[in-house]
């Protein structure tokens, strides 16, 4: 069970009492970046184009066989080229951060296909200088494309987003496009097992990193204002094997950190997929056998759920960013609920099966198959997969004697999210 460090109050009370420096903070962006030749530049045009402009920007071509690199060198920002980093996202970020962010006050975050307003940074600075206490702010992803695996998607980030703005936090700061205080960075890389910010032993970084913020003492939210445009799942394949990669990574980080008042609500969340589980097979099994034995009488009644749910749904989608009446007969038609009521419940059964079993597949390179993109010849990396301490030291940014993990990783183990609930 998760308890509240003693030592950490003088820490938290420390922190809200900090005066503002005065001078302009310094404000450094990354662009995490594979083979993203075709999407690049509009990344860093956006980072640009800010009202408050970025004091450096710096790209991190991860092992790319295309012209990212090249692609980025045309633009004025450091062009931080790695060969291919068996840490994939997390040791790119972890060798910049060492690198160019040691005398940042702020870092933003943003993904090679993802594309900030330019009011971005502006909002952002004015959000982390009004709240001291602020480790981390996600902007509200908007999913890009006009099929209706598209906009299915971008309904379901969209919920996600007004769920975290309602109830004032978020679980889930989305390395898509995001913001941190350096200093909770500095922090997070203290953590023993860390060689950086970034954690290795999980498979989606951004909500591991979210979780230990919070452990920490530092606030993560969701930004009412910032948004950003990032490309979405162009099959179902993909999409599926981007889910299973979170849902697995989820399951594997609830493993590792317990039970705790911070990740309550996730192992809530597992629980009640199992119960939904449960119920549709109930449910499918007697109705078929009633209607197998002509037993199945149809009642108007059974209409009142169908309408509440679809007026629920309709309501959803209004908050959806650029919406248009394409996405409005999506989510009243209820096309959506049922799609992703019934695809969840099957990468939750695979999910559980997957960490139950204790397999060793790469989950990122699962991924990447299935987008289409490169997948690493030497097969079984330590990102989604078994990894070792002694593994990890090895390969880290800061050499094999700057720490040991605490405990072995669990194959996916890591953060994920679920339903990208933010």
């Amino acid at each position: 069970m998760y308890e509240e460090p003693a030592e950490l109050m003088p820490r938290l009370a420390a922190r809200a009492f900090v005066p503002r420096r005065p001078e302009r903070p310094r404000i450094v962006a990354f662009v995490p970046a594979h083979n993203s030749a075709d999407c690049i530049a509009k990344a860093i045009e956006s980072l640009l184009a800010q009202t408050r402009p970025v004091d450096q920007i710096i790209v991190i071509p991860n092992g790319c066989s295309d012209d990212t690199a090249d692609i980025a060198r045309r633009y004025p920002a450091v062009v931080f080229e790695l060969p291919r980093d068996p840490f994939k996202k997390s040791g790119v970020l972890n060798k910049a951060w060492w690198r160019y962010a040691q005398g940042a006050d702020f870092v933003v975050c943003v993904d090679d296909d993802t594309a900030l307003p330019d009011f971005a940074v502006e909002h952002w600075e004015q959000e982390f200088l009004a709240n001291p206490m602020m480790g981390g702010s996600s902007s509200q992803p908007v999913m890009t494309g006009n099929s209706i695996l598209c906009r299915i998607q971008r309904a379901e980030f969209a919920e996600s987003a007004t769920l975290s703005l309602r109830r004032g936090w978020c679980r889930v700061i989305s390395g898509t496009g995001c913001m941190y205080r350096n200093e909770a960075l500095r922090e997070a890389s203290h953590i023993p097992g860390q060689e950086g910010p970034w954690t290795y032993v999980s498979v989606v970084e951004d909500y591991h990193l979210t979780f230990q913020l919070r452990k920490l003492g530092w606030q993560c939210l969701m930004s009412p204002t910032v948004y950003c445009y990032t490309g979405s799942m162009q099959t179902i394949k993909a999409l599926w094997h981007q889910r299973i990669k979170w849902q697995s990574g989820t399951i594997g980080d609830l493993i590792n950190f317990g039970f705790n008042k911070l990740n309550w609500r996730e192992w809530v969340q597992q629980f009640f997929g199992i119960i939904c589980i449960i119920f549709w097979v109930l449910w499918l099994t007697s109705n078929g056998a009633d209607l197998a034995q002509g037993q199945l009488k149809p009642n108007w009644f059974w209409l009142i759920y169908p309408l509440i749910f679809s007026a629920v749904e309709s309501i959803h989608a209004w908050h959806i960013r650029g919406r248009d009446w394409k996405d409005m007969v999506l989510a009243a038609s209820l096309f959506k609920a049922l799609f992703y009521t019934w695809l969840s419940m099957a990468w939750i059964i695979a999910s559980w099966w997957i960490i139950l079993r204790g397999s060793t597949k790469d989950l990122w390179a699962a991924q990447y198959a299935a987008e289409g993109m490169e997948v690493d010849p030497d097969g079984i990396e330590a990102h989604g997969s078994l990894a070792t301490p002694e593994e990890i030291d090895q390969r880290s940014p800061r050499g094999p004697d700057s720490g040991r993990l605490r405990d072995r990783s669990l194959v996916g183990s890591g953060s994920g999210r679920p339903g990208a609930a933010l």
